[in-house]
């Protein structure tokens, strides 16, 4: 069997290892501890790993920034395989060979699929999830085009109202444009 060991997940030391071979092991963040770990959210002291039968407890000793196992805060604990720690920010996988004794963490939903018979669903169907979905022609479809219609007519009759005014109506006064009133001489204007 070997030693138990220490993984660390968190992207800035992800990858790094400790082997547990001692009956005790420091950690902090200070180089002389046995499990050093360069992170301002780890305590200087953070934490010791103390050697229990066939694998370790976790004593937090007061950090700052506290020490968890499974995401719940501990003081001390006695750890299992693939247990997952937090000391400060960092987190940690805790990996040792003995299998039989496996942290097995698991999610509940509120879908129940036991009682299910064949292949009936509650589940309205969506004809409209899909973006190349059949559209359907309804009221609204009708309103857009009898508009578009009436403003297409509304157009062409007020061009052919325009062009009756300009062109038509003058008769043969210069080709239906009209002159603009003159502007009075200026030795007639009062002071």
């Amino acid at each position: 069997m070997g030693a138990p060991k220490l993984i660390i997940l968190s992207e800035q030391l992800r990858g790094q290892k400790f082997e547990l071979t001692k009956d005790v092991h420091t950690c902090g963040r200070v180089e002389d501890r046995d499990i050093h770990i360069p992170d301002p959210t780890v305590s200087t002291h953070h934490c010791d790993f103390v050697k229990r039968g066939d694998t370790y407890a976790l004593v937090d000793h007061n950090s700052t920034n506290g020490t968890r196992v499974n995401n719940i805060p501990i003081t001390e604990q006695e750890l299992q395989n693939t247990d997952i720690l937090q000391i400060g920010g960092i987190e940690v996988l805790y990996d040792c060979d003995d299998k039989s004794m496996t942290t097995v963490l698991k999610t509940q939903t509120g879908i129940n699929l036991d009682g299910m018979e064949g292949t009936v669903s509650t589940v309205k169907k969506m004809d409209n999830a899909s973006p190349f979905a059949k559209k359907k022609e309804g009221k609204s479809h009708a309103i857009i085009v009898g508009s578009v219609i009436f403003l297409v007519l509304a157009i062409l009759v007020l061009s052919g109202w325009l062009a009756y005014i300009l062109f038509f109506k003058e008769g043969s006064s210069g080709a239906g444009m009209v002159e603009p009133p003159r502007a009075a001489p200026l030795h007639n204007m009062v002071s």
